[in-house]
């Protein structure tokens, strides 16, 4: 029932039926309009709803790759491919912005931080970095127990499950000790994971719960974008980000693709209050908030709204790129970048930085795999080092440039840099150093990735990527 649930709401599925629906449309435009319209009629006004919705793409001023996307399943489709478009493209209003009035710039990056995002740099007194879903469920469920003024949690997938127990049993804790709960969950990421029963029991206890854009049993433009967030808030006072999500096989209780290796950050301090702002900023639409200063170090919180806020990540990881000089070490589990990226990385490898990417050995999704290897064997041929997990799925989303650090819940694709509500934490000194560690433990469990591949499945690679800025 699992993989039927997972086979019906797959992208793969939603495009067997659009190329259905036009298989229908086609066979209704050759039966039954010649009776009134001619033929050529027809194909004028079929021309002329393609035209109109490329000059749409063409004005609408987004990246190469993704308005080349567009033309093409436009010209593929017609009139399907214009109507697809036109629905998923619809702007709605803007949500997820936050302002911090009294932030002041120390660096170069917090002040484009702070235009693109509307944050800055913050204190923090210190930060606990996580190599693994256990110690990270440990350590939140600890600190949620002594929640006495809130609990704030914003994840992309709740599912039922021990962990979610766990997590019951902490926020009754926290209730009884005063604190107000407010949770934030993703309606495709909860989909089939978790149920009305299953809220019900978070509402039960006291907690206020939103679906973020419901899963709909009708193609619509929210759909599209995703809160793919991981943030919990306790009193204002401690923060936790990464990749880890709500469920079993993030603790590996279960393991559905071997083992899941993850990574997240818990951080105690004043930048807790930004990553306050941020699940404020998309539970009230925006919100202002004041960040005091003071702490033992400094960080830089970010995140990205599509509509209101978007585009720092990518700019940001760019800038990281092509200014460092030593290293370059990546976790991801999907690697299906813009062509400004992929060429930054080629170039660094040029340079003599020692680019390293690892990836999943065994993937949650087949043709996300294959994009990866798509878009990994030309820079493979420049000098990047492309390794996969090979104990199981490799979830870490982090970067390591030199002696900055990246860590949130992006992955290395465009659906992350361009649709979805996104948020990370760039960090220097000891979190870095704990992290570079970590890769080079998991690069000892990685394989290089292999060149070899078979015709059919280049020309299978071909078309995916063709359509990839649009997954």
């Amino acid at each position: 029932m699992r993989n039927l649930t997972k086979i019906f709401f797959s992208l793969n599925f939603l495009y067997i039926l659009i190329i259905a629906a036009e298989i229908v449309a086609i066979i209704f435009l050759c039966l039954y309009i010649p009776a009134f319209m001619s033929v050529a009629a027809v194909f004028l006004i079929v021309w002329l709803i393609t035209l109109t919705a490329v000059f749409s793409v063409a004005k609408r001023g987004s990246s190469t790759e993704v308005n080349f996307a567009l033309v093409l399943m436009i010209t593929a489709l017609p009139v399907i491919g214009a109507i697809i478009y036109a629905l998923f493209s619809r702007r709605r209003r803007e949500c997820g912005t936050l302002t911090v009035k009294n932030c002041e710039p120390k660096t170069p990056m917090e002040n484009a931080a702070l235009y693109y995002c509307g944050t800055s740099g913050a204190g923090y007194d210190r930060a606990q970095y996580f190599n693994g879903g256990e110690q990270y469920f440990t350590t939140l469920f600890r600190e949620i127990e002594k929640a006495e003024k809130s609990v704030y949690l914003e994840y992309f997938i709740i599912s039922r499950g021990e962990i979610f127990c766990r997590l019951l049993s902490a926020l009754k804790t926290a209730k009884k000790n005063g604190a107000e709960i407010k949770i934030i969950a993703d309606g495709v990421g909860c989909a089939f994971k978790a149920n009305r029963r299953d809220f019900k029991k978070l509402k039960d206890i006291g907690a206020q719960i939103k679906i973020f854009n419901r899963l709909v049993p009708f193609l619509s433009s929210r759909l599209n974008l995703r809160d793919h967030r991981k943030i919990a808030v306790i009193d204002g006072r401690t923060a936790f980000t990464g990749g880890i999500n709500i469920a079993d096989e993030y603790a590996n209780i279960d393991s559905p693709y071997g083992y899941w290796k993850d990574t997240g950050v818990a951080v105690y301090g004043n930048v807790a209050k930004v990553f306050e702002g941020m699940f404020l900023s998309l539970w009230e639409g925006s919100c202002k908030i004041e960040v005091p200063e003071g702490g033992a170090h400094r960080c830089l919180p970010f995140y990205d709204s599509p509509w209101a806020r978007a585009g720092f990540c990518e700019s940001a990881y760019l800038h990281a790129i092509s200014s460092a000089k030593q290293r370059i070490h990546v976790f991801t589990p999907y690697f299906c970048t813009s062509e400004k990226l992929a060429c930054a990385l080629e170039f660094a490898a040029r340079r003599g930085v020692d680019v390293r990417i690892i990836v999943p050995h065994i993937p949650d999704k087949k043709y996300a795999f294959e994009l990866t290897k798509t878009y990994a064997l030309p820079l493979m041929a420049s000098g990047v080092k492309f390794y996969e997990y090979t104990p199981g799925f490799m979830h870490a989303k982090s970067m390591v440039c030199d002696y900055s650090v990246f860590i949130g819940s992006y992955n290395f694709d465009f659906r992350s840099m361009r649709l979805n509500y996104e948020c990370g934490i760039m960090f220097e000194g000891e979190i870095c150093e704990q992290v570079e560690r970590d890769f080079w433990e998991c690069l000892r469990l990685s394989a290089p990735m292999s060149y070899k591949v078979s015709p059919p499945r280049a020309l299978m690679r071909f078309f995916l990527k063709l359509f990839a800025p649009l997954m």
